[in-house]
């Protein structure tokens, strides 16, 4: 059976769980380990799946997945109606990974696939890569996002590489931040070395750095890396008028989509001088001058782009991704949509983007 059947199998089995109660010994059986299968994992080899792995604590880890007798991942399961934002599960789940050197985990109730990178020095949900729900996109947009959990993907860095690429650029970005907020005298002083003449005062570089870098709409300062410390309850986001802060959509999301928006939005920020961004409650909004040519709206598992597009000249067009919504009530503004959730797409992405810019400037 494909990856892609046995999503669809999954779905139909979830149901019937979920109708009776599903416990976590069910959610194992008819929906974690078929799925394990699909994705290269030979479930009847304790050299690649073993069940019920020892821990630290004396307590066990549902799955532990080896290649070459090295653990690669741990899979910790919880039944199919249960939730998975509960801390506790989080922190169990990555603590048990952690605390065994094995750096990357997977939280999972057989519809939700949560993966961490455990030995990030960030706060616990921080450490979140990205997560797949089989109830949300297509079948094979879901086959695909589950790739990165294969046999063959673990074996061939795929996993690693990725993550490792998303969290540094991340980390860079808030030190970038941190530096531009308060840039040492070193920093303003090579600045001004490199620029030439005619000389710009230390006042104005450190205000091109915050708007460059994009300070001034995050919420509070930017921390450089370091050991995690425990997060006060979140605040509100402040409003400025309609605006909020970028936190409001970035906040609690995985670090793929946190590192898919930086992306679009360093690209439509930069097509031009006349570029403006809004955050309003529910999207991001891009202005070329007063009119808007791109609304993001930021969701767990990916990004929703509104363009000011007429959908029978966008260009390229990709069905798998793209649709009229001129009928359809959306937040933002927009008559094409198009569904980002892979860096593989970010190149048509950006094609697009930039015709929209083209047409409303």
């Amino acid at each position: 059976m494909s990856l892609a059947q046995t999503v669809e199998k999954a779905l139909q089995t979830a149901a019937k769980l979920k109708a009776s109660g599903g416990n976590e010994a069910n959610t194992k059986a008819l929906l974690i380990e078929p799925m394990l299968s699909a994705l290269g994992w030979d479930t009847t080899d304790v050299d690649q799946v073993e069940r019920e792995y020892r821990v630290y604590d004396k307590t066990s880890l549902d799955y532990a997945l080896k290649i070459d007798g090295e653990r690669k991942l741990f899979v910790e399961a919880k039944a199919v109606g249960k939730q998975l934002d509960d801390k506790a599960f989080i922190s169990q789940t990555v603590n048990y990974a952690n605390n065994e050197g094995v750096v990357w985990c997977v939280l999972a109730n057989g519809l939700a696939y949560r993966v961490y990178k455990t030995n990030e020095p960030v706060a616990m949900e921080d450490k979140l890569l990205f997560e797949v729900d089989l109830t949300e996109g297509s079948t094979s947009d879901v086959a695909q996002a589950l790739q990165l959990l294969g046999r063959d993907a673990l074996a061939n860095g795929d996993l690693e590489a990725w993550g490792e690429r998303v969290f540094t650029d991340n980390r860079v970005r808030q030190a970038l931040g941190t530096l531009a907020a308060k840039p040492p005298p070193e920093l303003i002083g090579l600045l001004d070395k490199t620029l030439g003449k005619p000389q710009v005062s230390a006042e104005r570089l450190q205000e091109s750095l915050t708007r460059i870098i994009d300070v001034g709409e995050r919420a509070g300062p930017l921390v450089a890396p370091g050991p995690a410390k425990a997060k006060k309850p979140p605040e509100k986001p402040p409003r400025q008028g309609k605006d909020f802060v970028l936190d409001h959509h970035l906040g609690g999301k995985p670090a793929a989509i946190v590192d898919l928006f930086e992306q679009i939005d360093e690209f439509a920020r930069s097509l031009g001088a006349d570029v403006s961004r809004r955050i309003r409650k529910f999207y991001v909004g891009y202005f070329a001058g007063k009119r808007s040519f791109l609304t993001v709206e930021v969701q767990r598992q990916r990004l929703i782009l509104y363009l000011n597009l007429e959908p029978a000249t966008a260009a390229p067009w990709n069905d798998e991704v793209m649709r009229d919504v001129r009928e359809i009530g959306h937040y933002g503004m927009g008559d094409t949509e198009y569904s980002l959730r892979a860096p593989a797409q970010l190149d048509e992405a950006k094609l697009v983007v930039k015709q929209a810019y083209e047409k409303t400037s």
